[in-house]
């Protein structure tokens, strides 16, 4: 109990301090959110996604990842690890890097594609961690969903949900669905069949021009993009269908205020609502697969790498600050959850969840 208060406390003194950076616009906190792009390694083949096309050369291996966790357990305390790809289960060595996360005291949510969730290493997810898992699965119906995936994915993802559930009630579950042409009709009922199978969220991601192309140059690309939903009048009144289901009290993860942004994103993605300036370079550190800092995907600009400079003088260095004053008045289409700031409450929501599970 006595980390848990230590945690919280930390928590809620960081937050102040961030907010506190905005104003002064000066790093006065530490990031709130860790985020690792552990491989661009990728086996699915997803319509939506070009990463699987990118070559996965120069990656640091898990050895290094566990050096970069270690130096930033000592700079941050207990925190947040996010991990995503590519398809993290795919990066050899990826269990041992949980289980030092788990033995040095640093939460750890995974987003897989859930091709990796044989038994065998469900089995090691339960050993090991991750203690948050959230699988990518776009459509209840499984022909709509491994058509999407490029594979057949969709049977071994629900094989992998029924199975950790039923062993271990301390682990959270999620499920990630994209919003696009294929999918927005089903949301609700994707959403709900999710959580009967026993996941504890939902979260839902509108398409954004993927990481590993310039599509997101282009201005007009979502007019070209064939899974870009056409009617938006129909996904409006779906966006509201999923906020009344979230106000009788289904855990979906996306704040009202990320929902109500979705209406208008898909009517026009250069005009939806957003903060006046950008909320989340005093908050995000986001590392890629060669060891690259940036604060956000759209101005990726680097700002150190963690193989030859300490986390915390990366974030303090006059190249960071830089980076901040570029990404302060940004009016990118900032609709992915990584790049909106959490309330205080949200914070203390996610703090609840994992307390009640698993302790800090």
């Amino acid at each position: 109990m006595r980390g848990d208060i230590r945690f919280a406390a930390y928590q809620g003194a960081n937050h102040i301090r961030q907010n506190l950076s905005y104003k002064f616009d000066r790093p006065l906190g530490k990031p709130s959110q860790v985020t690792v792009l552990i491989t661009d390694a990728c086996a699915a083949r997803c319509v939506m996604c070009d990463i699987w096309k990118l070559q996965a050369e120069g990656e640091l291996e898990a050895a290094e990842w566990m050096d970069v966790v270690d130096r930033l357990r000592e700079w941050l305390g207990p925190f947040f690890l996010v991990v995503s790809g590519g398809e993290p289960f795919q990066k050899p060595g990826m269990f041992e890097l949980l289980e030092h996360c788990r033995a040095v005291g640093v939460k750890t949510k995974l987003s897989s594609n859930g091709m990796y969730l044989t038994r065998k290493n469900c089995d090691r997810i339960l050993e090991v961690g991750p203690d948050f898992l959230s699988l990518s699965i776009d459509h209840h119906r499984r022909e709509v969903h491994d058509e999407l995936r490029g594979v057949p994915l969709h049977d071994r993802c629900v094989e992998a949900i029924r199975y950790l559930r039923g062993a271990d009630d301390s682990l959270v579950l999620g499920v990630a669905t994209i919003i696009m042409e294929e999918t927005y009709r089903d949301l609700v009922e994707t959403g709900k069949w999710a959580l009967d199978l026993g996941v504890d969220r939902v979260l839902y991601q509108p398409l954004y021009p993927t990481f590993a192309t310039d599509e997101g140059i282009d201005p007009e690309w979502f007019e070209r993009n064939p899974h870009w939903p056409r009617d938006p009048d129909a996904l409006a009144a779906v966006i509201q269908r999923l906020r009344e289901l979230k106000a009788t009290g289904k855990p979906i993860w996306n704040p009202d205020q990320h929902l109500d942004a979705m209406s208008y994103y898909f009517r026009d993605p250069r005009s939806h609502p957003r903060p006046e300036e950008c909320m989340v370079r005093y908050s995000t550190f986001n590392i890629d697969p060669r060891g690259d800092v940036n604060f956000c995907y759209t101005v990726d600009d680097a700002v150190g790498n963690v193989r030859d400079r300490h986390p915390r003088d990366i974030w303090e260095s006059a190249t960071a600050q830089d980076v901040r004053d570029k990404m302060k008045p940004c009016k990118a289409p900032c609709l992915l959850n990584c790049y909106r700031g959490r309330s205080i409450g949200e914070q203390i929501g996610l703090f609840r969840l994992f307390l009640e599970r698993q302790g800090f």
